[in-house]
């Protein structure tokens, strides 16, 4: 006995010693930015959740990995199929925002699947797709309630897209804590959230992104399971950007699983210095990760 308690202790030791490691890493990388504010959060492949700038901070399109989870909750609890679809009129595609699917219709507007709307929403982070969506949950503040509902604390959701892009500042209204960030993807993979059936869907739309290949991305070996979701804001007047993020899921090559969020917030820095932080993060995580198993 005395002998597996003092295995336990080394083993206890070993992994302690690995995250002083990797935040040390972690805070050098964040250095390079010394006027920002870099929250990152990690949840090891061991379960252990270590984090830095743990502060409710602005989320910007990261807020839409929760909206598909209560899009797709709402879906399965009333019985409506995801190939049913949701009218959107010419009065939903507003002009300056980003928007694929604005691009994809006439201007008199069409009929989209619920599939089809989370795929622009979460895979390509469209804001059209995205309030229409809010629509059809209820609006922010379902979303909101969805996740407080389920346990889910460190997040506050109040704002659609189209209130955001009315004001830089209305950009501050939805935030997380990378920590619950992470944990809400680790929740995903962990199952029992959804059915599996849209629980497989929501890891595809995720896996799918086409977004943010400079940040997390980048510092990922090709073909490198990632499941995440990207968010950008504007910058205020006084060239200030108001947060570059990115989150989600990294799959190693032994099967094991860490869930990474990463918020850069308020940089005076441009966008290569922002989001070359956010891949030198990913891939100081990865590595550590990687060879330490």
């Amino acid at each position: 006995m005395k002998r597996l308690l003092f295995i336990g202790c080394l083993l206890l030791a070993g992994c302690a010693d690995t995250h002083s490691a990797l935040e040390r890493k972690l805070d050098r990388i964040a250095g390079n930015l010394p006027e920002a504010r870099i929250g990152i959060a990690i949840l090891s492949p061991d379960g252990v959740l270590f984090s830095r700038q743990d502060s409710l901070l602005p989320m910007l399109s990261t807020f839409k990995f929760p909206l598909a989870l209560a899009v797709l909750e709402k879906a399965a609890t009333t019985g409506t199929p995801l190939a049913s679809t949701l009218d959107i009129g010419p009065e939903w595609l507003e002009s300056g925002t980003y928007s694929p699917l604005r691009d994809s219709l006439p201007a008199t507007g069409g009929r989209v699947t619920l599939a089809a709307l989370l795929h622009y929403s979460t895979s390509l982070s469209d804001n059209i797709a995205c309030d229409r969506l809010l629509d059809f949950v209820g609006g922010p503040e379902a979303v909101d309630r969805y996740l407080r509902t389920r346990g889910f604390d460190g997040f506050r959701i109040a704002a659609s897209e189209h209130t955001m892009h009315l004001d830089p500042e209305n950009q501050r209204i939805n935030v997380a804590r990378p920590s619950a960030l992470c944990k809400l993807f680790a929740r995903l993979l962990q199952g029992g959230l959804l059915p599996s059936e849209q629980e497989a869907f929501l890891r595809h739309l995720l896996e799918d992104a086409t977004t943010g290949a400079n940040k997390l991305r980048a510092g990922l070996p090709e073909g490198t399971v990632l499941g995440h979701k990207t968010g950008s804001s504007d910058r205020t007047p006084q060239g200030i950007r108001i947060a570059e993020n990115d989150a989600g899921y990294v799959r190693l090559p032994d099967g094991r699983s860490y869930c990474i969020a990463v918020m850069v917030i308020d940089s005076p820095a441009d966008d290569a210095t922002n989001t070359a932080a956010i891949a030198a993060i990913s891939k100081a995580v990865y590595e550590q990760f990687r060879t330490n198993n």
